[in-house]
């Protein structure tokens, strides 16, 4: 018991004395800060002041206009940029500080683009396998952002378009020849699936839309196939390009933020930043 008693008492003279130590130290420093004796650790006074130590904090938004506005009200020397287009987001960090002066960079300002209601709905249907009923009933919801045509390129009005689609029959056919010799006999048999409707059948779609908040309006081109494997037609659209059109807007997404900042003390980089 005496043992346990003097190894507390050793360790209560060394927290003392670490601690006083620490104090000396800390009383020079620009952050006011005192040593504890609880496993000698620091802990900061700045929450018992009027005021913070210093600004710091995380601005979070979708919007390229507020997020511009944010970062020009804090630009100055050292205040830096950096741009991830390919995830449609950007950090701005404005206590990042130089090599022989660095900063703390826990002051920053965050941009993540949200993508509209009808480019996410384009997105959940390109590629997938669709009943007539299906695909008919979105058309119908996003009539208002979609052009169709027919198989020469001209325009097609879209709720004949979408009759096309509800009306569609499918139609099989088989012939078969028989031939016959001195040494042999040959038989063919040919079967063919064809997709037909009453209505004007479309061949494709293009969707109008803006992508992303912020940015401006794009044509998407649509890829329309009908297959005919089963007892129902099953449909599909498809994206002709989408890969293409991702890069324009990422580039288009860059440009903008760039331009943004070209008459302020903000230094824009493409790439991510990690402290």
């Amino acid at each position: 018991m005496s043992q346990v008693l003097d190894a507390s008492a050793i360790k209560e003279v060394r927290d003392m004395s670490l601690s006083n130590l620490l104090e000396e130290r800390l009383s020079s420093a620009d952050c006011p800060a005192v040593a504890l004796p609880e496993s000698v650790r620091i802990h900061s006074l700045e929450n018992l002041q009027d005021g913070r130590f210093r600004f710091r904090g995380k601005m979070e938004t979708a919007s390229i206009q507020d997020f511009s506005r944010y970062c020009k009200d804090y630009a100055g020397e050292g205040v830096r940029s950096f741009i991830n287009a390919d995830n449609m987001a950007a950090v701005t960090v404005f206590n990042l500080g130089t090599l022989t002066a660095p900063g703390h960079a826990d002051n920053i300002a965050v941009l993540k683009l949200k993508r509209t209601a009808p480019f996410q709905a384009l997105l959940n249907i390109n590629g997938d396998k669709n009943s007539q009923k299906d695909l008919a009933e979105w058309l119908e919801d996003w009539s208002e952002f979609l052009m169709a045509f027919t198989a020469d390129g001209e325009v097609l009005d879209i709720k004949k378009a979408i009759g096309g689609v509800r009306k569609i029959t499918i139609e099989a056919s088989s012939s078969a020849d028989h031939e016959d010799s001195d040494f042999g006999a040959k038989r063919s048999v040919m079967e063919s699936v064809e997709a037909k409707s009453k209505e004007v059948m479309p061949a494709a779609f293009e969707f109008k839309c803006v992508p992303y908040e912020g940015l401006g309006e794009r044509r998407f081109r649509l890829r329309y196939s009908v297959l005919t494997g089963g007892n129902a037609p099953v449909l599909v659209l498809r994206i002709v390009q989408l890969e293409t059109a991702e890069e324009l807007m990422a580039t288009e997404f860059r440009e903008l933020l760039e331009t943004n900042f070209a008459d302020v003390e903000v230094e824009t980089f493409i790439g991510e930043f990690k402290a």
